[in-house]
């Protein structure tokens, strides 16, 4: 027993520093940029989805504070990077979009990191790619069922998951991953 949990502590540190490492990348590439991670997280938002983003949707689905999100995207609106516009519907928030000089930013800056990991994910090779795609999130889904039981009710954080299409386009289920 006892090897098998000096397994798991030597798995869980290579898994965070991993984790960490990939964080510590994107935010020198940001101040590379000379922009705070929560705003190159905005413009990456921005510029790689097909829906509409709210800020409230934006923190959910890119892991980000809601607070550090709100102050980065009211930076950039007077920085004049973004402008909010009502969105359909009563409660549906307002909708974030690139000015003409946000989208320039983005092109410097966004449009090169996602070069640089379409360039890496082709290294690797995309069927890799996607197979650690689908560990991620069932380890994702399952460290999140754990850290409920921690709180014994309730969700410990909001659905920050890709939703079950958002990876690989299947039909994969990653709460059905970890469910008995």
């Amino acid at each position: 027993m006892q090897e098998k949990q000096r397994q798991v502590y030597d798995l869980l540190e290579i898994t965070n520093r991993q984790f960490n490492e990939c964080n510590a990348l994107y935010h020198a590439v940001a101040q590379r940029y000379g922009l705070s991670d929560a705003a190159f997280w905005v413009l990456y938002a921005l510029r790689t989805t097909h829906e509409p983003q709210t800020q409230n949707r934006m923190a959910a689905e890119w892991g980000q504070p809601k607070q550090t999100l709100n102050s980065a995207v009211a930076a950039m609106v007077k920085k004049g990077l973004v402008e909010l516009c009502p969105g359909n519907g009563a409660h549906s928030g307002k909708i974030v979009t690139l000015t003409d000089e946000g989208r320039a930013l983005a092109e410097r800056t966004v449009e090169p990191v996602i070069a640089a990991e379409q360039q890496a994910m082709t290294r690797q090779g995309l069927a890799e790619v996607e197979q650690n795609c689908r560990l991620t999130q069932r380890y994702l889904e399952c460290l999140r069922q754990e850290f409920e039981k921690l709180r014994g009710r309730g969700r410990v954080c909001p659905a920050r998951r890709l939703s079950k299409n958002a990876c690989l386009g299947d039909q994969w289920s990653p709460l059905q991953a970890c469910l008995p």
